[in-house]
């Protein structure tokens, strides 16, 4: 019956396992950012306008915001009534892109406007 730990052994399991406690306890949890489905109230997507963050179904539209929009034809296009590409971003909150905006061909819109002042009713701004 040797398969008992000695007194000295078990006090340095007990030490490794309260440290390795200790240590993940300042950290958050990780969450996958791209497919993950948004909790409401929250913005999501990453600070570029081609980022992998939310779009389409998994972004978090504030209410008033999908009132006054339209949902995109497909990822990357809005219909041709609606051509300002509203998206929901973590760091940067809700912006909206017109054709005039770098990469605009690139950006998937959570929601599509049908000018500037109808995004920003919503509450979406033009990024910096």
């Amino acid at each position: 019956m040797n398969n008992l730990l000695k007194p000295g052994q078990s006090t340095i399991g007990l030490l490794l396992l309260a440290v390795l406690m200790l240590t993940s306890c300042g950290k958050k949890a990780e969450t996958p950012d791209a497919g993950a489905t948004a909790s409401p109230g929250t913005t999501t997507g990453s600070s570029t306008s081609n980022d992998s963050g939310k779009s389409g179904s998994n972004a978090s539209i504030p209410p008033e915001a999908a009132k006054l929009g339209v949902k995109p034809t497909n990822a990357t296009t809005c219909p041709n009534n609606a051509l300002v590409k509203g998206k929901v971003t973590k760091k940067r909150g809700n912006i909206y892109h017109i054709a005039k905006t770098p990469d605009y061909d690139k950006v998937k819109p959570d929601i599509c406007f049908k000018d500037t002042l109808t995004a920003e009713k919503a509450g979406f701004k033009a990024p910096k």
